[in-house]
């Protein structure tokens, strides 16, 4: 579940380090995703017809897009590491302008990186915006002929040219604290999301995205922290939306898992929540069996009740500090667990995501695992 819809990003730096511009606070996610001017962009209004390699890459009818991808890792002598990386193309208009200037651009490139250094107890994150233009920011193929990539700034995401014209992908991003080069390897066959790809937010036609996820993906190479590289693998997630949708104006964030067990199955299920403190109807997940089987979640289904609370150190933000997720059918009781408590990206949009462990039953028998939690909304008003 994801959707950054940043209005404040038009004023930011050609390339670079996105920040909130002339010292803003950052945005609150219902300040980001609270509407705006949809004329122009296509809405997600029925299950789509995909074709792949050509809808790993760009849908710029929509106004907001992304490629996320985040994973668990080991290191030979055992260290453990999470890592996050999100590239955004957000439209600023429906149109191309009319000036012919090289940095006039109807597209931004935004992206997210971070890295959890759970035995080193330190998370690490920073950001990148760039103009699409001037090849400072882009995305391209595979609808164009060309292998995917999408490029902002000194980050990238690339198809390898050993595979489909996606997978494999090769993922670069670093800042002065740590840097990462991951390959990502086919696995299990890509989940369509809600309705053969429709995921619907609320009743209001088009409030909806086309959501897939590719749920269990080998990944292998780098992370550097403190100045020592690692040799890392484990096992990542890629999450692909579009949409040209906002929350309605009692959403006000989310609560999103992405869970890989040890008995081959994996979790994903986002939790909306609205202004009065309940469960938005909405909310809608899957469970992903070991043979790829999939069954459908809906907000009857399951409860996710917070076991804790963490306050950010600024006094700024409160947040869930783990969960329960409990369903009788098909039958699951989870506690997830943060292996930080302290995984908050400080981003143009404040929020929390990381790294967490996985213990409980399912289907009446102990399983473990690993996975992802992303926290949205939690920000507490001046």
């Amino acid at each position: 579940m994801r959707a950054w819809v940043v209005p404040l990003l038009v004023l930011a730096p050609a390339c670079g380090e996105a920040a909130a511009p002339g010292g803003l606070p950052p945005l609150a996610v219902q300040d980001a995703l609270g509407g705006g001017d949809v004329a122009g962009f296509a809405r997600a209004e029925a299950a789509p017809q995909l074709e792949f390699p050509r809808d790993h890459g760009a849908h710029p009818a929509f106004r907001t897009e992304w490629w996320y991808l985040t994973g668990n890792l080991d290191a030979a002598n055992g260290r453990r590491f999470g890592v996050q990386l999100v590239f955004f193309r957000q439209a600023l208009a429906a149109a191309a302008p009319a000036r012919p200037a090289r940095l006039a651009a109807r597209e931004l490139v935004l992206a997210h990186a971070a890295v959890t250094d759970v035995d080193g107890r330190r998370f690490h994150h920073a950001e990148r915006l760039a103009r699409a233009a001037a090849g400072l920011g882009e995305v391209v193929g595979p609808a164009a002929g060309e292998p995917f990539r999408v490029v902002c700034a000194d980050w990238s995401m690339r198809a390898m040219p050993d595979g489909d014209g996606f997978l494999p992908l090769e993922l670069r991003a670093g800042d002065a604290a740590f840097a990462f080069a991951l390959r990502v390897e086919p696995g299990k066959p890509l989940v369509l999301q809600g309705e053969r790809g429709l995921s619907r937010k609320s009743a209001e036609p088009g409030n909806a995205s086309i959501y897939y996820s590719m749920t269990r993906l080998p990944l292998a190479g780098t992370v550097e922290v403190g100045g020592e590289r690692h040799d890392v693998r484990g096992l990542g997630w890629l999450d692909r939306e579009w949409s040209t949708s906002a929350l309605g104006p009692d959403q006000v964030g989310w609560d999103w898992f992405s869970l890989q067990l040890d008995d081959g199955s994996e979790l994903m299920w986002y939790q909306l929540r609205r202004r009065d403190g309940s469960v938005d109807p909405w909310s809608r997940g899957s469970l992903i069996g070991a043979d790829g089987s999939v069954t459908p979640l809906a907000a009857a289904d399951l409860t996710a009740a917070p076991t804790g609370v963490w306050t950010a150190p600024d006094g700024r933000a409160r947040y869930p500090a783990g969960f329960r997720l409990a369903s009788r059918t098909p039958a699951f009781d989870l506690v997830v667990e943060p292996l930080l408590a302290d995984q908050e990206l400080h981003v143009v949009v404040r929020y929390w995501e990381g790294a967490v462990a996985v213990r409980g039953t399912r289907a009446g028998r102990p399983v473990q695992g690993r996975g992802y939690l992303e926290l949205t909304g939690y920000t507490l008003p001046r």
